[in-house]
């Protein structure tokens, strides 16, 4: 929406008091000198006037329209430009060098302005060259940092740092997983981000308790530092915590590192364990006797949940057969010059393996058979079920020993343990294919079925960034939280939840929100991975007039959930921070009226940036989204979409701050006043 407004300027009243004293001068000396004519002369005087009034009150109007225009001609050539000059040189200084002044006045003005855009030219130069000569000096910095991010981004472990006050400064991708709930999980959201509060993740007590017995340790000489827990997320997951303190030069904790790893799945193996011995201690102690097929069936059948679950846990990888097939088909002919053919090319079927014993057990099989059975050729052909991935190797031609083939499963292979031992540690087998006891005619290799690649994490090499990864953000670990009232709270200091929204209409009462798209501000940084955006079932049609403005179809918020359920989602993204947004009053009557269904109430503090602008800018008539960002120098991308609306809006506030310092408007309580001070205060909604 495009709002303008009429400024009273000091200029026009003053030319409208100036006038009003002329008035009334004038009128006291004309009764002082009617007082003084005599009888006569009033009558004569009375009959002149009377005889030409309309050509006097026309010589009135044509007095006071001249002065108008001549007031007005002044206004626009000489003071609106001077005014426009003003405030358009603080926004170059302060938040756009690129800016430059274009106004209409007089020549003098004209010139003036040409000698500001001159001195703007120089600045915005100047400005560039010491904005690459501070660039060129953090560049080492920078890459040290982006480096310890890439390398914290593979860690196998979940990593949150925090000051010591328990604000998140950074956290890796893993980390990030381990707080993000499961779809369709019920799960209430608890969201992980810069500057946000580690406590609204794991339980304060915890973290307060580790964080005690840290101190105690750093007392005691010759102690280990960390502390260790076991506590349940809102995710719905089970989480190992590490808590090791971050010390300054002077041994002084500044902050701590939570180490995590989810537990979830080994808790329920040993579970899993301990309900299988719990029947096999049960059919022990059965009061009938137990034949000693059924004991040992029993078992056997313990002992093989044990085993599944022991080699679980080792560190086996997912291999494709599409790519390590092909490998060990170039390794035989390579090392040993043997051919291999394999049948039936595997379609993405996987093995569990690690990869290079697994790769030593298959080398080391041909290696054997091509010494025993004096053959340089074999062939490999593959089977599959749900669970096993079976290798047959055969030949034609003589029979390989028996012997032979014993000996190799206890030879140890280039510095590893046994074959035998190595198919154990792979939770694999090797089976002799044999006419009788002697004589060996194929080998058989099992192996478990891996996983679909989709189901696990992927890592790769760490990838340095050039510019600063989103997930941490260092200088908060001078951040302090503040005891003092949140409006005596320094601008640059908050933290935003600037945020937008999408409706069906500009009805407050009876329109309903399609969107809500928000993104978060800290130490004066967009968080741009910190954001919320979610469609909204609005239960009703979406009208054609609004469907053009935004793109939003029914069709296309049909499935999604409804205002209900996204507000509470909303208000914990949005907890302890200050709310922003353009034209902000409209947004907050949306949700206000939600109150009675939701019973969600926001009692943020709420900051505006078209009152803003409107405080700094009071000679520019237009305040809309557009043109704010086109005075100051701001790309918008995603117009009318909620949360391409939300970071427009976090970048213009971005300049507008120096501009509000630099106009004495340093804290929230000083923004919250100038605001109720402008023409857009008054408008509701």
């Amino acid at each position: 929406m495009c709002l303008y407004m009429t400024q009273t300027n000091r200029f026009w009243k003053f030319v409208g008091l100036s006038l009003t004293g002329i008035l009334i001068f004038t009128g006291f000396l004309v009764f002082l000198i009617w007082r003084n004519l005599g009888a006569g002369q009033s009558r004569v005087l009375y009959q002149i006037f009377q005889e030409n009034l309309y050509t006097l009150l026309g010589l009135a109007f044509l007095i006071l329209g001249s002065l108008w225009v001549v007031f007005d001609i002044t206004y626009n050539r000489y003071i609106l430009p001077l005014k426009r000059m003003a405030a358009e040189a603080g926004m170059i200084y302060d938040s756009n060098p690129s800016h430059r002044i274009r106004v209409r006045g007089s020549r003098d003005i004209r010139e003036m302005a040409r000698v500001i855009n001159d001195f703007a030219d120089m600045f915005e130069n100047l400005n560039k060259t010491i904005t690459q000569q501070i660039l060129t000096a953090r560049k080492e910095t920078e890459k040290e940092r982006n480096l310890l991010a890439a390398i914290m981004g593979e860690l196998p472990q979940g990593i949150v740092v925090c000051n010591k006050n328990g604000r998140i400064i950074l956290f890796n991708s893993l980390a990030k997983s381990l707080f993000t709930p499961e779809p369709a999980s019920g799960s209430s959201e608890f969201f992980l981000g810069l500057g946000r509060s580690v406590f609204h993740l794991v339980d304060k007590a915890l973290i307060t308790h580790a964080m005690d017995e840290i101190i105690e340790q750093m007392n005691t000489p010759d102690t280990s530092i960390g502390s260790f827990f076991i506590t349940p997320i809102a995710a719905g997951r089970l989480i190992s915590a590490e808590a090791i303190p971050v010390l300054d030069n002077e041994r002084r904790m500044t902050g701590f590192i939570l180490a995590l790893k989810d537990v979830s799945e080994r808790i329920e193996k040993y579970q899993t364990v301990d309900n299988s011995l719990k029947a096999f201690r049960q059919l022990i102690h059965a009061p009938e006797p137990i034949s000693p097929e059924v004991m040992v069936a029993s078992f056997d059948q313990m002992a093989q949940v044990i085993k599944n679950i022991t080699f679980s846990s080792l560190p086996l990888t997912t291999l494709p057969l599409d790519t390590f097939l092909p490998m060990i088909q170039k390794k035989a002919a390579f090392q040993l010059d043997v051919r291999v053919n394999i049948f039936r090319p595997p379609n993405r079927l996987r093995i569990l393996a690690d990869t290079y014993s697994i790769t030593q057990v298959f080398l080391s099989v041909f290696k054997t058979l091509a010494s025993g059975t004096r053959m340089q050729e074999f062939d490999l052909s593959v089977s599959d079920n749900e669970k096993q991935i079976g290798f047959h190797i055969s030949w034609d031609g003589t029979f390989c020993t028996m012997s032979l083939i014993e000996a190799m499963i206890k030879e140890r292979l280039n510095g590893l343990p046994s074959l035998g031992y190595i198919l154990k540690f792979n939770n694999a087998r090797l089976t002799p294919l044999t006419r009788d006891k002697e004589k060996c005619t194929g080998i058989g290799l099992t192996f478990l079925a891996g996983k679909p690649s989709g189901s696990a994490r992927k890592s790769g090499a760490p990838v340095i960034s050039n510019s600063r990864p989103e997930y941490y953000d260092f200088n908060l670990f001078n951040v302090t939280d503040s005891v003092e009232n949140v409006l005596d709270t320094p601008l640059k200091k908050l933290t935003y939840t600037v945020f937008d929204t999408e409706t069906t209409g500009l009805n407050t009462e009876t329109d309903e929100i399609i969107s809500i798209g928000a993104v978060r501000i800290v130490n004066q940084r967009i968080a741009y991975q910190d954001s919320f955006e979610e469609l909204i079932n609005p239960e009703r049609d979406i009208p054609i007039a609004a469907y053009k403005i935004h793109g939003i179809s029914y069709e296309m918020v049909r499935e999604k959930p409804t205002i209900k359920a996204v507000l509470p989602a909303f208000k914990t993204f949005a907890s302890n921070t200050v709310l922003l947004g353009h034209n902000l009053a409209f947004d907050m009557k949306m949700i206000k009226v939600k109150e009675p269904l939701t019973g969600i109430r926001f009692d943020n503090p709420a900051l505006d940036t078209l009152l803003l602008s409107a405080v700094l800018h009071p000679v520019h008539q237009q305040h809309d989204l557009e043109n704010i960002a086109r005075r100051l120098g701001v790309n918008i991308l995603g117009r009318h979409t909620a949360l391409g609306d939300a970071i427009t809006t976090a970048e213009i506030f971005l300049k507008l701050l120096p501009i509000l310092n630099s106009n004495g408007i340093l804290t929230l309580k000083d923004a919250l006043r100038a605001s109720k001070k402008t023409y857009y205060a008054r408008l509701k909604y």
